[in-house]
């Protein structure tokens, strides 16, 4: 009889093995063993699909992938900054890991004047 999906013993793992299985992923992105969570998980004999389930059903195995993610992009900064890395390609690899760029915006003058700086309003004329 086919396990119905979702069934705790239709699992590979329990819950507390994948913890550990996680948390190897972990130890071995510190060192700096992978450049992406695809390369972490599937050089892990973990498929990608069954990560993302997992991730998505039990909070503390979406922290621990957090946290790979993070040794991941550590190694991909100090690459990129070391010049060991094309530094285009570490940054993109940095922003499909979440990585973002600042931006700020200051809405904060409602129209006034700044430093005395008149506020110009643009005025259609049908020349």
């Amino acid at each position: 009889m086919a396990a119905e999906k979702g069934n705790r013993y239709a699992e590979k793992h329990s819950l507390e093995e994948w913890e550990e299985i996680f948390e190897s992923i972990y130890k071995r992105a510190i060192k700096g063993k992978y450049l992406s969570l695809q390369q972490a998980f599937i050089e892990s004999d973990v498929r990608p699909s069954t990560y993302k389930w997992l991730v998505n059903k039990y909070e503390v195995l979406a922290n621990i992938k957090n946290d790979i993610a993070d040794a991941v992009a550590m190694k991909i900064n100090k690459g990129g900054l070391n010049g060991d890395f094309n530094p285009a390609m570490s940054i993109w690899r940095l922003k499909q890991l979440g990585e973002e760029d600042v931006t700020k915006t200051d809405v904060t003058t409602k129209g006034k004047e700044i430093n005395n700086t008149p506020v110009i309003n643009f005025v259609k004329s049908d020349d």
